[in-house]
């Protein structure tokens, strides 16, 4: 196992004000995302930042947690890449990260289920999702 630095409000999680979440199990992870969709009811869906914990210029996902459907975008030049819905192209869809909005296309939404699949690979592995395309960006 692979243990997560997630950022996903601004609210300090420690004496030192680090906003950082670090999740070193699928139990830390699912309760984390539970936690998480229970604002999905908000205006827009939220939005995750997940890295490598302790490990300098890592591959980050931008995840995005819908009741739904959500996505995982892949930040890495050589890995990057998204899931791939079935969505229209040339809409987008507005998420809340950090409490900042940001423009995701519906093109990249799939359901709740593939967005879970691929945290668990990356938590097992530390490698890039294998439901994240690289052409799809």
């Amino acid at each position: 196992m692979v243990a997560l630095d997630i950022w996903y409000d601004q609210t300090p999680k420690d004496d030192e004000r680090n906003v950082v979440i670090c999740v070193n199990t699928a139990a830390e992870r699912d309760a984390l995302i539970a936690r998480i969709e229970e604002t999905s009811d908000n205006v827009a869906p939220p939005m995750i930042q997940v890295a490598h914990s302790g490990v300098k210029r890592t591959t980050a996902l931008e995840v995005g947690l819908g009741k739904e459907k959500g996505f995982i975008g892949c930040t890495s030049r050589a890995e990057g890449g998204w899931t791939v819905g079935n969505g229209d192209a040339d809409t987008t869809v507005d998420c809340i990260y950090m409490g900042n909005r940001s423009e995701v296309p519906v093109k990249v939404g799939v359901p709740m289920s593939t967005v879970c699949q691929g945290l668990h690979e990356l938590l097992v592995s530390g490698a890039r999702p294998s439901v994240v395309e690289s052409d799809a960006s």
